[in-house]
């Protein structure tokens, strides 16, 4: 089930959020609290009475310190930020991830939203959602040096009123 993350869910988002690094940027409390807080869309998905999948998404123009958005905010006008998709090892090969994607699509559909944007690592590499992002028709267009040991790559997925609703 997917549904909107609530303060009782923020200590398992947590959890599942710094067990994922280096695939994702480690969180204190109070810095996924306030991401949560400025995001435009903040799901998780429940497997029984356990949270295995978490989707944070923003919109444009929210003040957010990560050097990626930053980046995006300032190339693109009318988009959602895919600031972190997590699946935790128990929920992997589910389907979860689509699903929440599949999520996403629609609410993009629903408000008028162009395009998704997310990045990837590409050092240290993260091949699984490379290729996952690619399986789900999103195309990598530009590669960013962070510093030494940091490279992303930035995907984006153009969002048409007829995407299919499954």
């Amino acid at each position: 089930m997917i549904r909107q993350i609530t303060p009782q869910d923020l200590a398992s988002v947590l959890a599942i959020n710094n067990e994922a690094v280096p695939a994702v940027n480690a969180l204190t409390a109070s810095e996924l609290s306030d991401i949560v807080n400025i995001s435009e869309k903040a799901w998780v998905v429940d497997e029984g009475d356990k949270i295995v999948g978490v989707l944070i998404v923003l919109g444009p123009r929210e003040s957010y310190g990560s050097a990626n958005y930053t980046w995006l905010n300032s190339q693109f006008t009318n988009f959602c930020y895919v600031d972190r998709i997590i699946i935790a090892t128990s929920g992997k090969r589910k389907g979860y991830g689509k699903a929440l994607y599949l999520a996403l699509e629609e609410h993009a559909v629903s408000t008028g939203v162009e395009m998704l944007l997310c990045e990837v690592n590409v050092e240290p590499e993260n091949p699984q959602s490379m290729a996952f992002h690619e399986s789900l028709g999103w195309v990598p267009f530009q590669d960013r040096e962070h510093g030494p040991g940091k490279i992303v790559r930035y995907f984006k997925k153009l969002i048409t009123s007829d995407v299919e609703t499954t």
